[in-house]
């Protein structure tokens, strides 16, 4: 049976972004997605790896939980000053259902908007030690399946996996739009561009916020 066409999209636009940030020189690691069939409507796009991601839902210093996902291979792709990224998505039939966006900075690398040009021309990193500010994971969430008017959005960013921060964002969020944040927030810099060399957008996900969610501090993904 032939996955829906929502599936095979993200499949695709995971795939390409993958494939572009390696061929930018951003990715040290991957782990090119999957499509699994769970039942004769359910369809997730993963990771191998993927299986682990629950050690990470606990409470569990930030250090070890890097150096946990790190080990495991826990990741789509590892860029190269050892950031971990994770893109997963559950779907019923065309309609998304779940989807984890995680943005994991390393806990000992410099990063690289601090020494961009020691990362594009030394793949090694030998003496690169230290940070400067303190590394905390940024998740986007999708869950219909817990949406409450609120008290817990469908779409919602996760700052630093603090109980209960929960800001509302208007739809899901797609592969494309995620790279695109974390590289613009935390790796474009004035000689870097890798924003301009990603895939184009080609799909997104049907708007999820709710009238009161708008009328509060919230985030918006572009059409």
């Amino acid at each position: 049976m032939p996955a829906p066409t929502g599936v095979r999209d993200t499949f695709q636009d995971v795939t390409e972004i993958l494939s572009k940030l390696i061929e930018r020189g951003l990715a040290s690691d991957q782990n090119f997605p999957a499509v699994k069939q769970h039942s004769e409507t359910t369809w997730e796009v993963t990771f191998d790896g993927a299986q682990h991601v629950s050690f990470g839902l606990g409470v569990v210093d930030y250090a070890e939980l890097y150096e946990e996902l790190s080990g495991r291979r826990v990741y789509s792709v590892k860029l190269i000053d050892g950031a971990i990224v994770q893109m997963m998505y559950t779907f019923d039939g065309d309609a998304l259902i779940k989807h984890r966006l995680a943005y994991y900075p390393a806990v000992t690398l410099r990063s690289f908007q601090e020494v961009p040009d020691d990362y594009m021309e030394d793949q090694t990193f030998t003496d690169i030690v230290g940070r400067h500010i303190v590394p905390f994971p940024i998740r986007f969430d999708f869950d219909r399946a817990s949406a409450r008017d609120m008290h817990h959005p469908h779409s919602h960013l996760t700052l630093g996996d603090a109980l209960g921060c929960r800001i509302p964002v208007s739809s899901g969020v797609t592969p494309r739009w995620f790279t695109e944040f974390v590289l613009r927030n935390f790796y474009q810099t004035d000689v870097h561009d890798f924003v301009s060399h990603l895939p184009r957008h080609r799909f997104s996900f049907a708007e999820t916020i709710t009238a009161n969610e708008r009328r509060i501090m919230h985030m918006v993904v572009p059409a």
